[in-house]
This record gives C-alpha cells, sequence and structure tokens, in this order.
C-alpha cells in the first residue's frame, strides 16, 4: 500500500510543477503592480508638496523592487525617495544624501545616463541646502566632466526596460495566475480527497489483520477497484491540465489573430487616410496654381499699367523729379547757380492761325514741337513747357552740367536747320512759313514742381525773364544771346555782338547772334540725324 501512495504523492508534485511555476509569474505581476502603484503615489505627494508621504510611497515601492530583483526600478525608487527626503529638513534632510548615493551607484551599474545626471544633480541641491559647498562644488564638476544637464526636480519615471515585461506578458501573467489560482483550490481539493483515502486504507489494513483469507481476499478487490478508480481520477486531473493549457495555448493564438486583424485594420485605415490626404493636398495644389496665375496675370497687368503710367509721369517731369514725387508725395524745389534758358517763338503766328484750318494748324504746330523734344532730348537738355506757339527749355536742370550753354546754343542751331527743312517743304506747297526768334540766357534760378493737379515742372528767376527779353529782342531764324551766355560759349561759336537791350530794374544787358560753331570747337559733334526727329515724328 505505501508504495502505490508514493507514487501517487510523486505524479501529483509533478503535475503541480507548471501550476507553482505560473504561481510565480502571478507573484511577479502583483509585485510589479503594487511598484508601480508605489511609485505613482509619491510622484502625486511629491507634486502636492506632501514630502514625507512621497518619501514613504517610495520606500514601499524599494522594497516592492528588491522583491522583484530589478536593478533599474530600485534606483528609480531611491532616487524618488531621496528626492522627497531632500525637500524636508533636519534629520530627514540628512537621510538624502546617503540614499541618493546609492541610487547612483545602481544609476551608474546599469548604464542608465539619464537617471545619473539627474541623481548628481540632486545631491548638488542637497549639497548646497546642507550647506556642504565643497560637496556641492564636486557634484557640479562630475556634471560638467560627464556632459549631465542639471535637472534638480525633474520628474523622472522608470523608462523602459528590457526586464520589465510587455504590457500583453503582464495582461496575459495574470489571466494565467488566476487560472493558477482555480487549478490551486482544485488541487487542494484533490489532496483532501487523498488524505481521507488514504485514512480509509489505513483503518483498511486495521481491519484485513481481523479478516479471514475470503474476506481478505474480497477486500482486496475492492481495495484493487478503489485504486482504478483512484487512477482513473488522477488521469482525469492530468487530462484535465493538459486541456487548460490546450485551451491557453488556443486563447494565445486567438490573441495573436485578433492583433494581427486589428494590425491590418490599422494599416487599412492609415493608408485611406495617407489616400485622403494626397487627395486633398493634390486638390489644394491645384487651386493654389490656378490663384496662383489668376494672381500673376493681375500683377502683370498692374505692372504694365505702372509703366504706363510712370512713362506718363516721365513724360512730365524729369526721372528724378519724378522719383522724388513717387517716394515723397512731393519734391523739393531746388536752387541752381547757372542755368541756361531757351525761348522759342514763332512770327506772325496769329496771322497764320487765321490762314489754317484750326485742326491743321494745331498738326503742323504740334509737328514742330514733337521735332524740338527730339533734338533737346537728344543735346541732354530739359524742356519746360510750351505757351501758345511759344517753346521753352533749360540746360543745367535737374542734373548739374557745365556744358550746358553750349549744348543749348548747338539745340538752338539745330531748331533753325530743321525749321529751314520744314520751310522748304512749305513753300514747294505754297503754305505759310514758320519761322522763328530764338532767345538764350544764362543765371541763376529756381526749379521744381508746384500745384496739387495737373502739376509741372517750371523754373523761375530773373534768368527766365532775360531769356525771354533775348527772344523778343532778336530777329527770325537768329539766335540772339546774352552777354552770360555769350562769355560761356565764346571760345566754341563765332558770335556777333549787336547792342544792348534793357531789362527789369533799368539795367542793360548786352546781346550777340550767334553765327556758326569755330571749327577749333570739336567737343560735340551734332548727329547727322536731327532731320532724325522729322523722320521720328
Amino acid at each position: 500500500m505505501k508504495p502505490t501512495l508514493l507514487l501517487l504523492t510523486i505524479l501529483t508534485f509533478c503535475a503541480a510543477l507548471p501550476l507553482v511555476a505560473q504561481l510565480s509569474a502571478s507573484d511577479y505581476a502583483a509585485t510589479l503592480e503594487q511598484y508601480e502603484s508605489y511609485m505613482q503615489q509619491a510622484d502625486r505627494f511629491y507634486l502636492a508638496g506632501d514630502f514625507t508621504k512621497s518619501a514613504d510611497m517610495a520606500g514601499k515601492a524599494n522594497q516592492a523592487s528588491t522583491r522583484l530583483q530589478n536593478v533599474s526600478y530600485s534606483a528609480h525608487a531611491l532616487f524618488f525617495q531621496g528626492r522627497a527626503l531632500g525637500r524636508q529638513e533636519g534629520r530627514r534632510l540628512a537621510l538624502a544624501a546617503p540614499i541618493l548615493e546609492k541610487a547612483y551607484r545602481l544609476a551608474r551599474l546599469k548604464g542608465d545616463s539619464e537617471l545619473a545626471s539627474a541623481i548628481v544633480a540632486q545631491q548638488r541641491q542637497v549639497a548646497l541646502d546642507r550647506g556642504k559647498t565643497k560637496d556641492a562644488e564636486r557634484f557640479q564638476a562630475l556634471l560638467q566632466q560627464g556632459s549631465l544637464p542639471e535637472l534638480p526636480d525633474a520628474r523622472i519615471s522608470p523608462p523602459p526596460s528590457t526586464e520589465n515585461p510587455a504590457p500583453e506578458l503582464r495582461e496575459r501573467l495574470r489571466e494565467m495566475g488566476r487560472e493558477l489560482d482555480a487549478r490551486q483550490r482544485e488541487s487542494a481539493a484533490l489532496a483532501k480527497e487523498r488524505q481521507v483515502l488514504a485514512q480509509t486504507i489505513a483503518e483498511q489494513e486495521a481491519a484485513i489483520a481481523n479478516m479471514n483469507e475470503s474476506q481478505a481476499k474480497a477486500r482486496l478487490a475492492l481495495e484493487y477497484q478503489k485504486r482504478i478508480v483512484d487512477s482513473l481520477i488522477f488521469y482525469n486531473q492530468l487530462d484535465s491540465l493538459k486541456l487548460a493549457g490546450q485551451d491557453a495555448l488556443l486563447r494565445q493564438k486567438e490573441g495573436e489573430v485578433q492583433l494581427r486583424n486589428s494590425q491590418r485594420d490599422l494599416s487599412l485605415a492609415m493608408a485611406g487616410i495617407v489616400l485622403a490626404l494626397s487627395l486633398g493636398l493634390f486638390f489644394r495644389f491645384l487651386q493654389v496654381r490656378a490663384q496662383s496665375r489668376v494672381l500673376q496675370e493681375k500683377n502683370r497687368i498692374i505692372l504694365e499699367e505702372r509703366k504706363r503710367s510712370d512713362q506718363l509721369l516721365l513724360n512730365i517731369l524729369p526721372p528724378s523729379i519724378a522719383d522724388e514725387l513717387k517716394l515723397q508725395g512731393w519734391a523739393q524745389a531746388r536752387h541752381y547757380e547757372q542755368a541756361s534758358v531757351l525761348f522759342c517763338d514763332f512770327r506772325n503766328f496769329t496771322s497764320i492761325a487765321e490762314t489754317m484750318p484750326p485742326d491743321q494748324l494745331i498738326q503742323e504746330l504740334d509737328r514742330c514741337f514733337r521735332a524740338f523734344d527730339r533734338i533737346v532730348e537728344t543735346h541732354r537738355l530739359e524742356k519746360i513747357k510750351t505757351i501758345g506757339d511759344c517753346y521753352m527749355a533749360a540746360g543745367g536742370i535737374p542734373e548739374e552740367d557745365p556744358e550746358h550753354p553750349r549744348r543749348m546754343v548747338l539745340a538752338a542751331q539745330d531748331i533753325l536747320h530743321y525749321l529751314q527743312e520744314f520751310n522748304t517743304e512749305r513753300r514747294a506747297v505754297n503754305l505759310p512759313l514758320f519761322e522763328a526768334r530764338i532767345g538764350i540766357h544764362t543765371g541763376p534760378l529756381v526749379a521744381g514742381v508746384v500745384g496739387e493737379k495737373k502739376f509741372a515742372y517750371d523754373v523761375w528767376g530773373d534768368t527766365v525773364n532775360v531769356a525771354a527779353r533775348m527772344e523778343s529782342g532778336g530777329e527770325t531764324g537768329r539766335i540772339n544771346i546774352s552777354a552770360n551766355t555769350y562769355d560761356l560759349v565764346r571760345d566754341a561759336f563765332l558770335c556777333t555782338h549787336r547792342g544792348k537791350i534793357n531789362v527789369k530794374h533799368d539795367r542793360s544787358v548786352d546781346m550777340y547772334f550767334v553765327e556758326e560753331a569755330l571749327q577749333e570747337f570739336t567737343s560735340f559733334t551734332v548727329p547727322d540725324s536731327i532731320k532724325r526727329a522729322e523722320k521720328v515724328v
């Protein structure tokens, strides 16, 4: 009987070995859950300012990490405990130093440089609070040597570790623990049944000693049957354990299948989102490109209109004055110490106007003035304005030019040359002739823009008045210049003195007719195209 019971005991122990292993895994999961709970409570108490409870919770977390035999968990728990003690006073503040030192050693042992730097920073803060300046300097040097950032109050939570079970494994261990608890209860019930059976067998052995042979055989047969029944029960229990293991494996496979299905669904969802975003970005790109084309077309139209308006402004004002007007909204009047002013007026223009239709008269006058504009531009002079049949130009403004008197005389000669060719054509068709007087004077004047609407660039001063007197005191087809202008061009042109003329303030000015350019004068060459102005017109 005893060998049979020993065999049953050995078989039962072998069957219970997987249950013992699963029970150990269940204890690990429960201890890990306690550790996490203690660490979370320690962190909450620390943030709430209750540093005593925070230190106590961290100490319990350290005990749980000791049971888990995890160095990384112990280092984090000791850091939380030392950090909480470091915010207190007296003896508890002194306890922070050795605890943090132990945490630092564990962190360096695990190679966790981030945690080690935080611990060193906390050690430096504790040393400063305790008045240990040398220790604080030592910790500061350690931080600098190791290139460790200062994080004295940083919230450090346990980093992921290869020793920390994955969340799926942790949940699996808890499920296995619950299953093992059920199997343990079944094993306990089976052990109780075996105790009752052993007691019954002992009683029957005592009764067998008092039985006769026939009774003993019957008793043995009954006992044999009971053993068979016990064996069947045992094998039934083994089958149940195998079925439980297969069921657990099946559930694990089902979990893996569900995980793959979830990953597939997630991939499809992400692909759909990416496709929707791509389509949205594509349509947005098309919309932006269409808007860009419209904007480019509008900008082109604006640029063309701006060029047109700038060109119109340059037809009215000199470029420098136009730029100043666009930038400031007004142009500063300027005084020039020396400038030349030209007046050109047609003789008997009133009688000519009476013999020609108005539109033809304006057309012929416009033709002449366009040619004058071209000549003035060729000699880098500035047209000022026209007053009826009188044409006015100036030289040496708005940019100063020391050669402006010579340029002005050359321009006057080109104007007369143009009028000669123009009148030759008119004689051929028996039309009235356009004959002009030209007067030039050089002196100081003021130039600028006046008015708010229909503004124009104009000149003022006694020089303008004298130039007008030079024109009115001249002769048809001749260039009459003042003494000031003569003094500036005498080395370039042959001139004839023709007396004096009275001007304002009871003073008189010498006048000179320009005859021809001297041969030695080669500074300026008049292009052959001053008929050119006519061709352009």
